[in-house]
């Protein structure tokens, strides 16, 4: 689930952080530094309006996708739906300890909307004293602009035509002057559904419900990390390991289809992430240190604030999935702080 791991930053990019939620924008002109779901998943088809004359006049028409340029929001919207129609098992925790009860739901910050969360899931937020995110609404870090080197030049040809190839020369020549950590997450959001991002509706949600908000850490704490982890080696390293576009559509299409299932209890990278890391020369111990920095070390400094909250009682949290499972995962680690853990399912 790796995908959720990244997909954070890129709501800045994509969506802006806290408040009310702006229009999503297409991948494609993004400038470096600036429902229930019903049966047939596919995006409904405009009527045909009727002949008139004129109809058939070129300068009337749309041009022709080029189809070197990234799928469109419709595009990848369908794919999001074929995905996951609706969210079957989510990673949705009852917290109980001395009659206090509390929620923790495991978000993946894009593909996903509230719609297709099991209803009950809404209900609990508007019954919830106050809602704690990762960050807390509002808390935008200082967007800072990259070095102004060139990424083609750092890659070098062979690479950087790869990744024009991948995704399309207008993201290129968007990302060219800007942060590795923004040309990697441009690659591996390209298939996600980017009108979908759980954590602003719910934010939305709280906000229009007057509910309070927090949340357990900064976002320029998290913009630092990325950047550091998300770094030239990583572009390098993802590059080298992407096949093609239909790989990149398998990957996020596998991924949103189990996180929809509830069936990915296994946080950090996944086997082929690791090989694709290996095969750009990281060592196990890096790779180790990596899901280290990732998840383990901020759950570790999630719980003290958590037991705070969950002894206080009626709290809905909402973190990205990779942080409840495992043996350093939240629900373990609130368990050992004496408190029961039990998995909601529909």
């Amino acid at each position: 689930m790796t995908r959720c791991l990244l997909a954070f930053a890129v709501l800045t990019a994509f969506l802006g952080c806290g408040g009310d939620k702006p229009p999503a924008k297409d991948p494609a002109t993004v400038q470096v530094g600036s429902n229930p779901p019903v049966a047939d998943t596919t995006p409904p088809s405009s009527p045909t309006p009727p002949s008139s004359p004129g109809a058939d006049d070129p300068w009337g028409k749309e041009p022709p996708k080029d189809p070197n340029e990234p799928p469109d929001l419709t595009e990848t919207k369908a794919l999001a739906d074929k995905a996951c129609p609706i969210v079957k098992v989510p990673y949705y925790w009852k917290f109980t300890k001395t009659n206090k009860t509390s929620y923790l739901l495991g978000s993946r910050h894009l593909g996903v909307p509230l719609a297709k969360m099991p209803v009950k899931v809404k209900e609990q937020i508007l019954k919830s004293s106050q809602v704690i995110f990762e960050t807390p609404p509002g808390d935008d870090s200082e967007d800072t602009p990259g070095d102004g080197s060139s990424l083609a030049d750092k890659l070098g040809p062979k690479l950087w035509e790869k990744y024009k190839k991948l995704v399309g020369s207008k993201v290129a020549e968007n990302v060219e002057h800007g942060k590795p950590s923004v040309a990697i997450l441009m690659l591996m959001m390209m298939y996600e559904d980017k009108t979908s991002a759980l954590d602003l509706e719910i934010e939305q949600l709280a906000s229009d419900s007057k509910l309070k908000t927090g949340g357990l850490e900064s976002s320029a704490f998290q913009s630092k990390l990325l950047e550091e982890l998300l770094d030239v080696r990583m572009l390098k390293a993802t590059i080298e390991g992407t096949t093609d576009r239909k790989t990149m559509e398998k990957d996020s299409f596998d991924d949103l289809q189990e996180y929809c299932a509830g069936t990915d209890d296994s946080p950090g990278m996944d086997a082929h992430a690791i090989k694709q890391m290996k095969d750009a020369g990281y060592t196990d111990a890096e790779i180790k240190r990596l899901d280290e920095r990732m998840l383990d070390e901020r759950n570790l400094k999630w719980i003290p604030q958590l037991d705070k909250l969950f002894t206080a009682g009626n709290v809905f949290v909402v973190v990205g999935a990779d942080h409840l499972s495992g043996p350093k995962g939240v629900v373990k680690l609130m368990q050992a702080k004496g408190f029961k853990a039990e998995r909601i399912s529909p």
